[in-house]
């Protein structure tokens, strides 16, 4: 079993080694559309007991192009609005441990819940004390396994998993060029720099009237910080995740299947024919909840509508479809297609900067006053919703960052990242390759994590299965179930 508590620990706190992007820079407002009361947690094991003095002179290095990870924040009272960043870097703290466990993630998969080896840190606490940090690491040496945990806990409003993905790149490359004696500095140079600045400020005059008609919902759940969400009250049935994996050669014959009937000018991604078909089975397999009317897309901002793509902060707003009507008796064919074709027309629309545009400026609005009331964004599908948080759509997070993030083990390290344990909330994700793969044999596959309630589970499988089996996504294969052991599937949930 996992385990999250090391017996002996020594930390350090690590400040940039030499000028940063933001010097000179003592106040930094957090836009409203990055107002986002949650921390993030990524977890990255090297097969290699690190060295800590190697490992903290990289991230000192590091910090110089991401300041904001050494930073703190100013909040109004009891944590409300405006949030301000304050400069210069106060450091990092880095704490070192070690783990005579043997086993470091409960299952086989890119998304953990719960993510074990990483430091504590309290949202609420950032926001009402202006000397906490805003990140954390936690090394975890596995002396039996001869590996490290690189625990990295982060404010979500310093930076989106593509941000952070930036930085772990950087962190990795200074640290390989550390022990070929390379020019670190030359290193940053050719390193893209992250902007510092709000996405609202590269967009035009929202315009409100674009919204009308749209169910925005997902922008506007929100609830009140300190109590217990309805889907983890423990007197009722907890939700169970299942996990499962499609291969690219599968994704192509699913997505030919559904994309057949598309209309013109339409080109539907694998990955609309892939949420389409997991509405339809989560509709097929709940008879007892409204069927799926509309699906949110977290839609990163970055390189749309004149948003510079190194963009640091959160970064993301939810793309709305239009409602999609399922009528009853419709065949599956034509309910694919309406769920495909309009999950392919909100991404389309939200990529159009006046929509866009009115779309961050209702986020940030509903951020700033729900923040004010002390609440927090409820990621929850509401009735008849689903929402997608897909990093299948970050090309360069998946194809370029991650085979780079390696610490000198290409192809060898293994990445993993948290999730939110509600229903209708489906996580795509590229698996982690196996041992014997190449860097990146698997980074064309697809990792699917959902939850549901306990009696719907079995169900969803069976429906799923037939449905592929139809669309003859399965004439070559099988569907490739991911399970945690026994010991870990009540930690797992």
């Amino acid at each position: 079993m996992a385990e999250s508590a090391p017996s002996t620990t020594t930390t350090f706190l690590v400040k940039p080694s030499g000028p940063t992007l933001l010097d000179g820079v003592s106040e930094l407002p957090i836009d409203g559309l990055d107002v986002f009361g949650y921390n993030a947690a990524n977890s990255y094991v090297v097969p290699e007991l690190l060295d800590v003095q190697r490992f903290n002179a990289a991230l000192g290095k590091a910090l110089r192009w991401f300041p904001l990870y050494a930073a703190r924040v100013r909040c109004a009272d009891g944590g409300g609005v405006p949030w301000v960043l304050t400069l210069p870097p106060q450091g990092i703290p880095v704490t070192l441990s070690s783990s005579p466990s043997t086993t470091i993630v409960l299952i086989e998969a890119i998304v953990q819940k719960p993510l074990s080896f990483l430091s504590p840190l309290s949202p609420r606490e950032i926001t009402r004390d202006p000397t906490t940090p805003l990140a954390s690491i936690l090394l975890t040496h596995f002396l039996n396994l001869g590996k490290t945990s690189i625990g990295i806990t982060r404010w979500h409003p310093i930076g989106s998993d593509y941000v952070a993905s930036r930085f772990i790149r950087l962190l990795s490359a200074l640290y390989v060029a550390s022990a070929a004696d390379r020019d670190a500095d030359a290193l940053l140079e050719d390193e893209p720099k992250p902007v510092y600045a709000a996405a609202r400020s590269y967009l035009p005059a929202p315009n409100a009237q674009s919204l009308q008609g749209m169910d925005t919902s997902a922008l506007e759940s929100y609830y009140r910080i300190g109590t217990t969400h309805p889907q983890l009250d423990a007197s009722v049935p907890g939700n169970v995740r299942l996990d499962f994996r499609l291969s690219n050669a599968q994704m192509q014959v699913l997505r030919g299947a559904i994309s057949s009937g598309q209309e013109q000018n339409m080109k539907l991604s694998a990955q609309d024919c892939l949420v389409a078909l997991v509405a339809a089975a989560t509709n097929a397999a709940d008879p007892g909840t409204p069927p799926i009317h509309t699906i949110s897309t977290i839609l990163d901002v970055r390189g749309a509508a004149g948003v510079p793509s190194e963009l640091s902060f959160n970064g993301f707003t939810f793309a709305p479809t239009d409602r999609v009507v399922v009528e009853e008796g419709k065949g599956q064919q034509e309910t694919y297609l309406a769920y495909a074709s309009a999950v392919r027309r909100s991404i389309v629309k939200a990529r159009d900067p006046g929509f866009l545009s009115a779309l961050v400026d209702l986020q940030a609005r509903q951020a700033e006053e729900a923040t004010a009331r002390g609440e927090v964004m409820d990621l929850a599908s509401g009735e008849g919703h689903m929402l997608v948080n897909s990093t299948l759509r970050l090309v360069l997070l998946d194809a370029l960052m991650r085979p780079h993030i390696h610490f000198g083990h290409p192809g060898q390290m293994r990445s993993y990242v948290g999730t939110v344990p509600f229903v209708r909330h489906l996580k795509l994700a590229r698996p982690n390759p196996s041992y014997a793969d190449s860097p990146t044999t698997r980074l064309d596959a697809v990792e699917v994590t959902l939850y549901f309630q306990p009696h719907v589970r079995e169900r969803f499988k069976q429906e799923l299965e037939e449905r592929l089996r139809s669309l003859g996504v399965l004439a070559d294969g099988a569907v490739e179930w991911v399970e945690a052991s026994a010991e870990s599937s009540e930690q797992n949930r």
